[in-house]
């Protein structure tokens, strides 16, 4: 049931049967311009509607701006930082608590949320309650190795591209570009760099690693709805799978 989509008597007295709490979590950001700037919360909040329908779940409207320091530099990004995030959702909780909820599902979508995310549900388990986050993206290539992605390549564009074909735009997909810190310390990912036989993390601006605003293994050009699809249908089923166990934990 969708919270905001139903009379609040029938909110109410689902609240009373302590349904599990279920909220996507993304941002406003950069995805390379062949992708919309909402990927990191359309995405999520598909999946939260699709749960939505079950009589277990009680689904919060999506919180759409998330931690986007390291690439606000992009046009459109919009960061309103860790504390923010933090305060935000640990009312959401307590909103919620404070009426006998006391399962919680974070769909996030966004790699910068992880660390605020982490200490919401360590405050909610102070306070008696427990939440399990879920980062679709990388639960995807848990389930199977060809949804790997990184950041804006071919696996977010082809997700974004199944749940509104209309947002992308293949024909602006850029080169991957990325600028390496040095010609011995090289960029495997945003933030995580190759050294040797080992790896290291040093903390860049998103924008003087990648100028194109994506990074990953596969290139967002080959995209495809189909692939996105599958992505959602295995996720959403792991997703389905974990609630029936999730609500018989005590």
């Amino acid at each position: 049931m969708k919270i905001s989509n139903v009379p609040a008597k029938d909110a109410m007295e689902l609240i009373k049967k302590e349904p599990i709490a279920m909220i996507a979590i993304g941002s406003v950001e950069y995805h390379g311009a062949q992708a919309p700037l909402g990927t990191d919360y359309i995405i999520p909040d598909y999946i939260v509607n699709e749960l939505s329908m079950r009589e277990d779940i009680l689904a919060l409207p999506p919180i759409p701006y998330g931690n986007c320091q390291s690439i606000k530099d992009f046009p459109g990004t919009i960061n309103i930082g860790t504390e923010n995030l933090i305060r935000v959702m640990n009312s959401i909780v307590d909103s919620l608590l404070k009426h006998g909820i006391k399962k919680f599902i974070f769909v996030n979508g966004h790699g910068g949320n992880i660390a605020a995310l982490d200490q919401v549900g360590l405050d909610t388990y102070e306070k008696g309650g427990l939440i399990a986050t879920i980062d679709w993206w990388n639960l995807a290539k848990l389930l199977n190795p060809d949804y790997d992605g990184g950041h804006g390549d071919i696996q977010e564009t082809s997700v974004a591209m199944a749940v509104d074909e209309k947002s992308v735009n293949l024909a602006y997909c850029e080169p991957l570009q990325i600028n390496d810190l040095s010609d011995k310390i090289t960029n495997k990912y945003i933030s995580l760099l190759n050294y040797k036989n080992g790896n290291v993390k040093i903390v860049r601006s998103f924008k003087d690693v990648v100028s194109n605003g994506w990074i990953g293994p596969y290139d967002p050009k080959n995209s495809t709805k189909e692939l996105g699809e599958r992505i959602l249908k295995d996720v959403i089923q792991y997703i389905n799978e974990f609630i029936d166990d999730f609500k018989l934990v005590k």
